[in-house]
């Protein structure tokens, strides 16, 4: 895709950005739904026919993580909505902020735990073998979808092991920072044997090295390169990706093409993360998708969230490392792009102007 300098060229223009408005109770259309900022009539999620009427409130966008006063570039901090469920609530929400000791953006998507069920998938290389899950997301499993994200380290890198439905690669190992999932669909990040451990609703889990980010405060190894993995030629600053959970358990993921440890952690907390870990680094593996049902609700058509050269319909085939796929727990889906008006615009590389992301 774009190189950093046109990433951060189209943040600096305001490319990238939606304003939303609060939605207050009672029954709306979809389209006029989407959330509130500052009283400003805003985006709302395309894709929702215009007419599809909600009876019930829905939730507004988050406050902006950074003051009007604070930011480096225009709209810096401020959310907008990358995917909806039917009822119009912005499941997954969207912001850029500039990542710390670089002149880069980072991408964090945050993700509403009540509405959305998440599920680890496999790679056919790591962590391999055959299991209940597929390593790709087959057309009859698209419906409802709303994100994806990269796994981790390779498997003989990470420190710990992979666990899915009954079977189990690796040990799972005490005090090494983890992925979990539950029966239920919920998601949470912990340490392994003290906020997460094995019991009857535990369906995976994906471990790797120790918490960036752990009760709040960034771990006092952040600075230690060897921690956080080898990178591409040595380099400090290469493309990195973590998710974390909030006090509310909600779930946040950042991603950023040019990143140190401590530039990552200090975006997940700045994000409101109280636990976070690490996933995958170097140029070919972190990503974060979110997904447009406008089309086609079974199918919906993927969108890049950040700067990342891989293809974002990279877990539409075989997929060689794990990944977590995000579902709307409403019976569907929607998302699309919008502009500063709410009106539908191009998807990244479908229009001029818009290199980043949605």
């Amino acid at each position: 895709m774009a190189a950093v300098g046109m990433a951060a060229a189209a943040a600096v223009t305001g490319a990238v950005w939606a304003h939303g408005s609060n939605a207050g109770p009672g029954e709306q259309t979809a389209a006029a739904s989407a959330a509130q900022h500052d009283g400003k009539a805003g985006a709302a999620p395309v894709g929702l026919s215009g007419r599809v009427r909600v009876s019930r409130p829905v939730a507004p966008l988050q406050a902006p993580l950074v003051r009007p006063a604070e930011r480096s570039f225009a709209g810096e901090g401020e959310w907008r909505v990358l995917a909806a469920d039917s009822h119009g609530e912005p499941v997954v929400q969207g912001t850029m902020l500039r990542a710390g000791g670089s002149s880069s953006p980072v991408a964090i998507a945050w993700i509403r735990q009540s509405a959305a069920r998440f599920e680890l998938h496999p790679g056919y290389a790591q962590p391999g073998g055959t299991w209940s899950q597929p390593d790709m997301l087959p057309r009859e499993s698209r419906s409802g979808l709303i994100a994806t994200w990269n796994g981790g380290f390779l498997m003989g890198d990470s420190g710990g092991g992979f666990f899915l439905d009954g079977k189990q690669y690796g040990p799972l190992v005490p005090g090494v920072a983890a992925e979990v999932f539950h029966r239920d669909g919920s998601f949470t990040v912990g340490v392994w044997g003290r906020d997460v451990r094995m019991d009857s609703s535990v369906v995976g889990v994906r471990q790797q090295r120790q918490l960036m980010i752990d009760g709040g405060r960034i771990a006092s190894t952040i600075d230690s390169l060897f921690t956080w993995g080898v990178t591409d030629g040595g380099a400090t600053y290469v493309r990195r990706s973590g998710v974390g959970v909030t006090r509310a358990g909600d779930v946040v993921f950042a991603l950023g093409p040019v990143m140190s440890p401590r530039s990552l952690a200090t975006a997940l907390q700045q994000a409101g993360a109280v636990r976070a870990m690490e996933l995958d680094i170097n140029i070919s593996w972190p990503s974060f998708m979110a997904y447009d049902s406008s089309v086609d609700p079974t199918d919906p058509r993927p969108f890049k969230w950040g700067d990342y050269p891989r293809a974002a319909e990279r877990y539409f085939s075989h997929s060689a490392r794990d990944f977590v796929a995000v579902y709307a727990r409403a019976a569907a889906a929607y998302g699309g792009c919008v502009d500063l008006t709410g009106a539908a615009r191009p998807r990244p590389g479908q229009g001029a102007g818009y290199p980043l992301a949605c």
